[in-house]
């Protein structure tokens, strides 16, 4: 994998790790929306439990690997999206909008990929 491509996944990991620490700290100055809030941090802990290994990627491992890891993580993004969307529970609102959020960026990060893997074929 090249570095670029290595900086994107990292940055892909730290920005969920960070949105999270940023709801987490949001829920403590505004209790009003502290159920929103909490709603977001489930959310973005499903997401970074799922994307834990995104963390340890071997910088060793080819473009195809990571394309299939983060086609597998974005499946599971859309299944638990659309079970938001059933259930639109108590705090479903927080938390499908931290998964919207997320699946923004993984989609920008598969198409890198894709275009990375593309490159190592030719």
């Amino acid at each position: 994998m090249s570095t670029t491509l290595q900086r994107a996944v990292s940055s892909f990991y730290n920005l969920i790790y960070e949105a999270q620490t940023f709801a987490t700290n949001m829920a403590r100055i505004d209790t009003a929306e502290q159920e929103h809030y909490a709603g977001r941090i489930e959310g973005l802990n499903w997401v970074l439990d799922r994307c834990q290994e995104l963390e340890d990627m071997d910088t060793n491992l080819p473009p195809s690997s990571l394309q299939r890891t983060l086609g597998e993580v974005k499946s599971d993004l859309e299944h638990e999206l659309s079970v938001q969307r059933r259930e639109k529970g108590r705090r479903a609102d927080g938390r499908e909008e931290a998964l919207n959020f997320v699946a923004d960026y993984l989609s920008s990060l598969i198409t890198a990929t894709e275009i990375e893997s593309a490159k190592a074929a030719v």
